[in-house]
């Protein structure tokens, strides 16, 4: 045997040998690191464009399954060994060849863009169509909702006590547009809910034709009610949706300052829970919305001063 063909020999035995193992753990490493990167990535992005994490969390199981389905290209389903024999120029000489036959790499790369396809979607749908999305316009219609158009923009405050009378209506029971001290403060651009009876609800619809992003009061009972009595305010939205819900006694009153930019229609329920009888016996008694207001964007609010109203 000549001295070059030991050195061929030897060249195809150390290929065979291939990387140290320590180069082929790195590699893993480094592999783990960007999947992990990609899902963390992904993950962020959906509670970004998302609103909350649990469309994070989606989002990142997504982009780790597409990483799963892609090692489809590099380590496929299916690995054959096809023996093909081709004639030279010697007719008394064959030469075997030998390939290997890849059959999940394009699979997993259709099954990998699909995926992403579908996770991008989602979150874009989530984004833009929920609530709580980055996104999201409350003036777009939900599906099966009225499709009339958006009220439009307020640029000023206005207090409840002067929406018009097809803006304000009561669903149960009656209100009154009055003033009312509240823990010494003067809430004179106040409504109040006459209630007597215990755990009977009464309702305030409004139906503001323009716009607006925040409702703010001081809800509460008068000073000089008993202070064994309580009720329960409660701020709804469309379909009755609960914006926000406090418990109230006199000298303990609920500040409301509520985002409503997402609903056309508000109302205003309050229910006596307690009175100086406990719990089985009404009284007469007030629930004030203390200087109620609906305000835009950048307005300022004024909520019940320390002195006198006006």
């Amino acid at each position: 045997m000549t001295t070059r063909a030991r050195a061929g020999k030897g060249a195809e035995v150390e290929a065979s040998m291939g990387e140290p193992g320590g180069g082929r753990a790195r590699r893993a490493l480094l592999r783990i690191l960007l999947i992990l990167l990609a899902c963390a990535a992904a993950g962020a992005a959906g509670r970004i464009f998302g609103g909350d994490w649990v469309w994070g969390g989606f989002a990142a199981a997504l982009m780790l399954t597409t990483m799963i389905v892609l090692r489809g290209a590099w380590q496929p389903a299916g690995r054959g060994t096809v023996n093909a024999q081709a004639a030279t120029r010697d007719a008394y000489m064959t030469n075997n060849r030998s390939f290997t036959l890849n059959a999940g790499g394009l699979s997993a790369v259709v099954g990998a863009a699909l995926i992403m396809a579908v996770n991008g979607l989602l979150v874009a749908h989530v984004s833009t169509d929920v609530p709580g999305g980055r996104f999201y316009r409350p003036t777009s219609p939900e599906p099966g909702a009225d499709r009339t158009s958006p009220p439009a923009t307020a640029v000023t405050p206005v207090f409840l006590r002067d929406l018009p009378e097809e803006q304000i209506r009561r669903a149960a029971g009656a209100f009154v547009q009055a003033g009312a001290r509240i823990t010494g403060r003067q809430c004179s651009r106040s409504i109040y809910q006459p209630v007597s009876t215990i755990g009977l609800a009464h309702l305030i619809t409004l139906t503001p034709t323009t716009r607006y992003q925040r409702f703010m009061a001081l809800a509460g009972m008068p000073d000089d009610e008993d202070p064994k009595a309580s009720v329960e305010f409660v701020l709804l939205g469309d379909e009755q949706r609960v914006i926000g819900r406090k418990t109230a006694s006199p000298g303990k009153p609920a500040e409301f300052d509520q985002d409503i930019s997402a609903y056309t229609t508000l109302y205003l329920r309050v229910t006596l829970i307690t009175s100086k009888n406990g719990t089985e016996y009404g009284g007469d008694y007030r629930a004030v919305w203390g200087d109620a207001q609906l305000l835009p964007a950048n307005g300022q609010p004024s909520v019940c001063p320390t002195g006198a109203g006006n």
